[in-house]
């Protein structure tokens, strides 16, 4: 689950008198006070900014103290009263600390067992965070929560950590016409005159993050078959068809993932809501999962696409063991919520689909991107929700990838068993890394989940000869002296007849290895789990690709670009071999929708201004490819295509098959790369037609339109596109991480950084603080000493916004390696176009 952004609270000092002294963290609720049972009760009105609530929180204290904390985030406490003992104790309003904990003294020694009770107001959130409005302007009003993390104190005062778990009783009222959904089923329905008053059954124990509920009116489908009943909501007026698969894939997954660990499904309700829910794109929330209404794919949507959205169902399926079920102890233990739940999806997609698992190879292939030495460790100091936005896809693909290298390194069924002790032991708890490290055997194996969650950064290998031995050495792939990882490595052998795998755990500089047998030829990532990136220079050649699965082609093929990038090997030879294979494929092949998506990704990330025109010139003499863009773009794979025809090489047909496409009116399932091209390649007035169009967009299309136009080049339309970015027209849409799309644009970089300068008070007024400070990563493909400069000159006003500097630094550092590494592209292609 991708997190949501909070204000901060000023900080404030807390003078507490007790007999056992406050918490030892500030950040921390007191571990001697227990959450017993909540009872909350919420009026909410969909068409009012505005709510009220009395929740009762029973607690058990375990040290005698006097005084009482719990969360609570801008809401308006107006009365608070402690019952202890058969007597009431009216307690003074107090103000929440910088970590949103509100503590009262009292003026006894509390022990055993009392109950809080707390009338408050609170507001609808106007990020897609806590409560808040789903629904853009004109459309049915729903509402929809979000609490993941750290964000249930917005709407009730509760223990909003997840080592706290109770069970949770909500009543909600609102106006008659309203359903109102919840984590568990309907205990009764009550008319109370203008008011319906829905009363749920009690939660099992749980953790605050994944209590949910929405408000609106809604459409139900049943799923069949479903062992327990499920139903997909959806807001009426929100079109949604789901894939046939979809009622199949959500009891197929709860039957796998039992399977393998050899537990039941630890619940007994699990539905579906979908609706906006932003940049998230679900949420394991208990009994009702959130799925976004942008991650359901079309009919006609690529495998890929399908192949994703399938896994997303069975990662969230899988969350009700880890996260919901099995918890982690603190916020800095996220990965173990999202590794292990990514770790068991694949699985689930690999068990259903075998041969439409294409989307579960090689996570780490992305994670690289992100992981450089400044990026934060899998585990990290977390104190507050400003914290947790440091989360990222690292927490599901790095993670996994550790997971994949144990699995390796162990064999499948050790590993398997390693999981069931895992599930067994701890079902209904909280589990830290280190207890998940205490049972693994061996040092070696408890060193590579230490090294590799709590050192950000990844090791490169490589293998040489040394007379009549090899020898494999690490070194850090970022150049950090004395940085070392144990790795698990599993060699692949060829000896001519039959392959054998080799495996050992790297801990020291170099190893060497002693190969029994004839060995010919050899690779370095056997099953492609390997978190590194690697290099053969033995006497041995690389296996060839027949002998080879689709998961360690897949790694082969990312360590060469990768290779490429870096300049251990020639950047254009790599990519004349992909327009090689390309050329010599059908183009609905998944491996031809590969090449021209790497291709794609060329242009974003490692092909600067300057080499802009000589790598399209090889790209149109070298591409071969008969294309009918009439039929063409009624194909699945046509996106990627009409995106390097249309938005980077220009092509005029494809172009012009984009303009009869848009002017037809109807939906397309390729209507993102419809409008890249007509954004890139129209003049300034028929611009201003699309982005009038948009406006007009029905919403399932809106979120997709909106990332589209922004793929402008020229400085007047990304003028335009910020101005679309912060009108009323993108109000209930997340609009930060957009201003990147203007900046993807090599020549617009500089220009971008004077336009949001300029756009500066307008920005802050609509983006929250917390989501300002991750503005420089809109920068994180500048690659020029000239924007270097553009973007520290426009973010040198921006310095007294927390966590900002960190991360400027990180862009900085990475403008860097950019500019490194293009000189290996830009001398390559130069080379080559002297040779053509």
């Amino acid at each position: 689950m991708l997190v949501r952004r909070i204000a901060q609270c000023i900080l404030s000092v807390l003078l507490l008198f007790s007999i056992s002294s406050p918490a030892n963290d500030a950040f921390r609720l007191p571990e001697h006070t227990q959450l017993v049972e909540q009872i909350i009760h919420l009026n909410i009105d969909p068409q009012s900014n505005s709510f009220t609530g009395h929740t009762t929180l029973k607690l058990n204290v375990q040290s005698p103290i006097r005084y009482i904390s719990y969360h609570s985030k801008n809401l308006e406490i107006s009365e608070v009263s402690l019952q202890y003992q058969d007597k009431r104790h009216q307690l003074s309003i107090e103000q929440a600390n910088q970590y949103e904990i509100v503590s009262h003294t009292v003026p006894f020694e509390l022990s055993g067992d009392a109950s809080l009770s707390i009338h408050f107001n609170g507001y609808l959130s106007k990020h897609m965070e806590g409560l808040y409005q789903a629904n853009h302007e004109g459309e049915p009003t729903y509402l929809l929560t979000q609490f993941q993390s750290m964000e249930a104190r917005s709407v009730f005062p509760t223990f909003d950590e997840p080592n706290k778990k109770s069970i949770y009783k909500f009543s909600i009222s609102t106006p008659i016409g309203y359903d109102v959904l919840h984590n568990t089923p309907v205990k009764t329905i009550t008319k109370q005159k203008s008011a319906t008053l829905t009363q749920f059954r009690a939660t099992p124990m749980t953790n605050t993050d994944i209590l949910s509920f929405a408000i609106g009116k809604f459409e139900t489908r049943h799923l069949y078959p479903s062992r327990y009943q499920s139903k997909v909501y959806s807001p009426q007026g929100l079109d949604v068809v789901l894939p046939e698969y979809f009622d199949r894939l959500v009891d197929a997954s709860i039957l796998s993932i039992e399977q393998y660990l050899d537990t039941p499904f630890p619940f007994n309700k699990l539905d579906f809501v979908i609706g906006n829910y932003g940049s998230v794109a679900a949420m394991e929330n208990l009994g009702l999962v959130s799925l976004n209404v942008n991650q359901v794919p079309s009919k006609d949507a690529t495998d890929m696409a399908h192949c994703q959205f399938k896994k997303l169902i069975a990662h969230e399926v899988a969350h009700s063991w880890f996260g919901n079920d099995i918890t982690m102890a603190w916020y800095d233990d996220y990965w173990l919520n999202e590794s292990f739940t990514e770790f068991m999806a694949a699985k689930v997609v690999q068990s259903l689909y075998p041969n439409q698992d294409m989307c579960t190879y090689t996570p780490q292939s992305s994670a690289f991107k992100d992981d450089t030495s400044n990026a934060m460790p899998l585990i990290f100091d977390v104190k507050s929700r400003k914290d947790t936005l440091a989360y990222g896809q690292l927490h599901y693909t790095k993670g996994r990838a550790v997971l994949e290298m144990l699995e390796q390194a162990m064999g499948d069924h050790k590993f398997q068993a390693l999981m069931r002790r895992y599930v067994s032991l701890f079902s209904g708890k909280n589990v830290s890394t280190q207890q998940f490290v205490d049972l693994l055997k061996g040092p070696k194996l408890q060193n590579v989940v230490t090294d590799f969650t709590q050192t950000a950064g990844y090791p490169l290998l490589t293998l040489k000869q040394n007379k009549d031995q090899l020898v494999i050495s690490q070194r850090d792939m970022s150049n950090r002296a004395n940085q070392l990882w144990s790795i698990p490595v599993s060699l692949k052998l060829w000896d001519g007849k039959r392959t054998s795998v080799h495996k050992m755990v790297l801990s020291q500089q170099s190893q060497t290895i002693a190969l029994a047998g004839q060995v010919k030829a050899i690779f370095m990532d056997a099953g492609g789990a390997g978190y590194f990136r690697y290099i053969n220079q033995s006497k041995y050649n690389d296996i060839d690709f027949k002998h080879l699965s689709q998961e360690e082609q897949a790694s082969f093929r990312d360590n060469e670009q990768a290779l490429a990038i870096a300049g251990y090997i020639n950047y254009m030879q790599y990519i004349q071999n992909m327009v090689t294979e390309l050329n010599q494929l059908p183009l609905s092949a998944t491996r031809s929708n590969h090449i021209v998506s790497a291709l794609n990704d060329a242009y974003l990330e490692h092909i600067q201004h300057n080499d802009v025109y000589a790598f399209n010139a090889y790209l149109k003499q070298s591409i071969h490819l008969q294309l009918d863009w009439k039929s063409l773009l009624n194909k699945p794979y046509a996106g990627e295509l009409l995106k390097l025809f249309g938005v980077y090489l220009g092509d005029s047909k494809a172009i012009n098959a984009a303009q009869i496409a848009y002017q037809s009116k109807s939906h397309h399932a390729h209507l993102e790369s419809i409008v890249m091209t007509l954004a890139r390649h129209t003049d300034i007035e028929h611009y201003k037609v699309l982005v009038n169009d948009f406006k007009k967009t029905p919403k399932p299309q809106r979120e997709t339109v909106l990332s589209a136009l922004g793929y402008v080049d020229s400085a007047s339309k990304a003028d335009l596109y910020y101005d679309l970015l912060l009108s009323d027209d993108t109000q209930g849409m997340v609009i930060d991480y957009r201003f990147q799309f203007p900046i993807f644009n090599p020549v617009l970089r500089e220009a971008a950084a004077q336009l949001i300068s300029d756009k500066k008070g307008a920005i802050f007024k609509r983006v929250s603080q917390e989501s300002l400070q991750w503005f420089p990563y809109n920068f994180l493909l500048a690659c020029s000493t000239k924007q270097k400069q553009a973007m520290h000159q426009l973010f040198k006003g921006w310095q007294d916004i927390p966590g900002l500097s960190k991360k400027l630094t990180v862009v900085s550092d990475g403008i860097d390696q950019c500019i490194l590494d293009s000189k290996h592209i830009g001398n390559s292609l130069q080379t080559l176009s002297e040779a053509i």
